[in-house]
């Protein structure tokens, strides 16, 4: 009888114990219920706001979404898909194409949509093998003359926009100032590119078959692996020494390293110092192109167009379907 009076104590405290863990777990479960209810009650909102007349309302719903995001990891894959439908709907390439010239630029709700896109978190999209679970669809979407204000990290570097594996196919990006976007494994097959600038932008492995860069800036941009069949890059510039009229050391031009270039148009292209090691560039048209100073050490050259190009300094090591005559320059 002492015994068990001795033990009552114990396993009342053991009770009110797991009461307590019970009642914790409990207002832990209300509580995410309850966050839940909120967001969806925030999401609700914000895309009500997105279809209202107003730009300062649409605006705050943009930015509301961007909060979502922010806040709940798992609502971050709606939010990417709504926002990309919003591009979509409201900045469209014209079935019909473009009439004739004119400065444009992108209207304000969506450069801010694209603005939030790009500023998203970036480590929630992938699996541990680096795919992606889902992606920024912008194909065939008009965002000629876009203007992004690059924003600093913690360092005090350059902040890139997180496009990772987005698709941009047929999407018109003429004159667009895309410096420092994270475009690694992008779909920009068939974009219009003419005269957008991609200084420092990363672009590995990106598929751009077909895509029309001509006069375009890619000046230390890294296209280690990207897919450039049949691109058209006719007096696109891939190096820095531009801005001083000298030829630019290597490092600080684009980054081409095993780049598919099969057909490509780079006539008269800028491609001093650019690092061209195992490009394939059979049947590209390289007429009047300067690739003084270029590493070409292991590319191929079969049937290319050197008509005029500038081989000074360039490294042709390994080298293929280059005529012993262009060797000696």
């Amino acid at each position: 009888m002492a015994l068990a009076a001795s033990t009552l104590p114990g396993l009342a405290a053991l009770v009110a114990l797991l009461f307590t863990w019970m009642s914790v777990g409990q207002t832990n479960k209300d509580l995410q219920i309850s966050e839940q209810g909120q967001i969806t009650t925030r999401f609700n909102a914000a895309i009500t706001n997105l279809g209202k007349a107003s730009l300062d309302v649409r605006l705050g719903g943009i930015y509301a979404l961007q909060r979502i995001m922010q806040d709940s990891s798992r609502d971050q894959r709606t939010v990417v898909s709504v926002l990309s439908a919003f591009v979509r709907q409201h900045a469209p390439v014209p079935v019909s194409g473009f009439k004739p010239a004119e400065e444009y630029r992108p209207p304000t709700d969506v450069a801010a949509v694209v603005s939030v896109l790009g500023n998203r978190s970036a480590d929630r999209e992938v699996t541990q093998d680096g795919k992606p679970l889902y992606r920024v669809d912008l194909s065939s979407v008009d965002l000629r003359g876009l203007e992004r204000e690059v924003g600093l990290t913690e360092d005090g570097m350059p902040r890139h926009s997180n496009f990772r594996f987005a698709n941009f196919t047929g999407a018109d990006l003429r004159d667009a100032g895309l410096e420092n976007f994270d475009l690694s494994g992008a779909s920009l097959d068939n974009a219009n590119m003419t005269g957008v600038k991609l200084p420092n932008a990363d672009l590995r492995h990106a598929f751009l078959g077909g895509a029309n860069l001509t006069n375009a800036h890619l000046g230390a941009a890294d296209m280690t692996g990207a897919d450039l069949g049949g691109a058209n890059l006719h007096n696109a510039h891939l190096s820095r020494a531009e801005e001083t009229n000298e030829t630019s050391e290597a490092d600080s031009s684009a980054n081409l390293t095993r780049t598919s270039l099969i057909g490509a148009n780079l006539s008269t292209a800028d491609l001093r110092g650019v690092i061209l090691v195992g490009a394939d560039l059979t049947d590209a048209d390289l007429a009047g192109a300067d690739l003084r100073s270029a590493d070409l050490t292991n590319a191929d050259l079969s049937n290319a167009d050197l008509t005029g190009a500038k081989l000074s300094g360039a490294i042709l090591e390994g080298a293929r379907g280059l005529p012993p005559h262009r060797r000696a320059q």
